[in-house]
């Protein structure tokens, strides 16, 4: 077997990623997709007083200009704390393709008295009118520049003023935003502090740890997605949480794909096959007329459509009935966080080894046969995994070719291709041997795997993560290489 066409590919991989600086900065159509919705919880002393719903309708007009709205409603009830009156804003918000304030349609009830704003952001002025206790005022001030908005308690702006920024540990922000209400603008800054396992609800996720030193004292908790998830409010006792139930966290999201939708990805399906192709060029000289390899790799592929039915629901039930409930109890992580990579390496190993078996029973081939049958199901099954793991990230601009997601993807796929081959080598040498190189294969899979346990809770960053895992798949590609050839001397 001639590995050695691999490695020096592998090489180049390494260095062509790391030396394309990448930017995570998208416009916002490309990290709010057409009918998002949010729910935020409003909470002063553990007690609920009100909502907020949020919906991104996607493109519109407003002022015969090119803008993007959002669907604010706003309730606060402050009865449960003894204070009879409530707040009630319904407003359709404008912005630009970068986020930018645009305007705001705007209704307000405040203890039954009702108020309207309506304002329209030009390249240096505010224009509009407020109606209060029946009278309309018009406005009109000089504004020149481009503002972020920020409206009290209104969650999606404080999201889009951290998501059009490639926000990192330890940066400090700072900005002007306008208010628009009092219709005034006003400096904004902000420190990144830390990178935290935070709890929302019964929710926890990773998320950046943003403290508002102005306009006012605040903590805003924000995923690496661009989710805002939670807000505390340390002078009003409020904390402001994303309403999320784990059981839809962990849900898969399903999304209609037509051919309109494989042409969009069609790129990054086009690199994912490019490279597996070079990475088994060596099998594909000596094997091209044999029908069994491109069996197996059929195979491959369609043994991972498997993992949806056996992996996804068993790390849901393991995590809905153990994990949450003793991490919320204050166990460990890092202790109950094994059971979930265990899964994964147990189930996607068994089903690669399915379909090498029954080939190899079928036909009996000889030693590199063998292993060419196990390369080629591995590389089918991981170059479904990759497509399947950052083909829509890739269309909706979340993902660019050269970033860490392709990066682990590339060496994902690296993995199957070196445990099949592995696996079609066990077959040929007998039972012994099959077991104990499906047990090895199952534990580098779990102890990869777990390794994203350390990256959500932020002891290791997204760049670290994929150094780890790719120098983990090279390792284990090494060692399968000298086995065999070792065998074959």
């Amino acid at each position: 077997m001639r590995f050695r066409f691999l490695i020096p590919a592998l090489l180049v991989l390494v260095i062509a990623v790391n030396a394309v600086a990448v930017t995570n900065i998208n416009p916002i159509d490309k990290y709010y997709p057409d009918g998002l919705k949010r729910l935020y919880l409003f909470h002063i002393n553990e007690k609920q007083v009100g909502t907020l719903e949020i919906k991104f309708d996607g493109s519109a007009k407003f002022e015969n200009q090119k803008a993007y709205r959002f669907t604010e409603k706003l309730k606060l009830d402050y009865a449960p704390l003894g204070q009879p009156y409530n707040l009630e804003i319904e407003n359709r918000h404008y912005v630009d393709i970068d986020g930018f304030y645009i305007g705001d349609d705007m209704k307000l009830v405040f203890d039954r008295q009702s108020q309207e704003l309506y304002l329209h952001k030009t390249d240096d002025s505010l224009l509009g009118y407020y109606v209060a206790n029946k009278q309309r005022q018009d406005v009109a001030q000089a504004m020149p520049g481009s503002f972020f908005s920020f409206e009290n308690n209104m969650l999606d702006q404080y999201e889009l003023f951290l998501a059009a920024r490639d926000i990192s540990l330890g940066d400090t922000i700072t900005d002007n935003i306008i208010l628009p209400q009092t219709m005034m603008t006003m400096p904004v800054r902000l420190v990144v502090e830390d990178y935290q396992f935070v709890k929302y609800g019964e929710v926890y996720d990773s998320a950046y740890v943003c403290h508002f030193l102005q306009p006012s004292n605040q903590l805003a908790y924000i995923t690496r997605d661009n989710k805002l998830i939670r807000v505390d409010l340390p002078a009003q006792d409020m904390t402001i949480m994303l309403s999320e139930s784990p059981l839809e966290k962990m849900a898969p999201k399903k999304q209609a794909f037509g051919f309109s939708d494989f042409i969009k990805r069609l790129p990054i399906y086009l690199v994912y096959l490019i490279l597996g192709i070079i990475f088994v060029s060596a099998f594909i000289w000596r094997y091209h007329k044999s029908p069994l390899v491109y069996i197996s790799f059929v195979l491959g592929g369609a043994v991972f459509t498997v993992v949806g039915l056996t992996q996804i629901p068993l790390q849901k039930w393991y995590s809905l009935n153990y994990l949450i409930p003793h991490v919320q109890a204050g166990d460990s992580l890092y202790f109950y966080g094994i059971i979930i990579p265990l899964i994964s390496g147990l189930i996607q190993e068994t089903l690669k080894l399915i379909p090498i078996a029954l080939l190899c029973l079928w036909r009996s081939p000889k030693q590199m046969y063998a292993v060419a049958v196990g390369v080629f199901c591995g590389l089918g099954f991981g170059l479904y995994e990759a497509g399947s793991l950052t083909g829509a990230a890739y269309q909706s601009g979340a993902v660019a070719i050269f970033s860490w997601p392709v990066f682990e993807s590339i060496f994902a796929i690296i993995f199957h291709i070196t445990g099949g081959a592995a696996m079609g080598y066990g077959l040929n040498r007998g039972f012994k041997h099959t077991v104990g190189i499906w047990l090895m294969l199952v534990l580098v899979h779990s102890f990869s795997s777990y390794l994203i346990v350390f990256r959500q809770t932020g002891a290791i960053d997204i760049g670290i993560f994929g150094l780890l895992t790719a120098l983990i798949d090279l390792i284990l590609l090494l060692g399968v290489y000298f086995m065999i050839k070792n065998a074959r001397r």
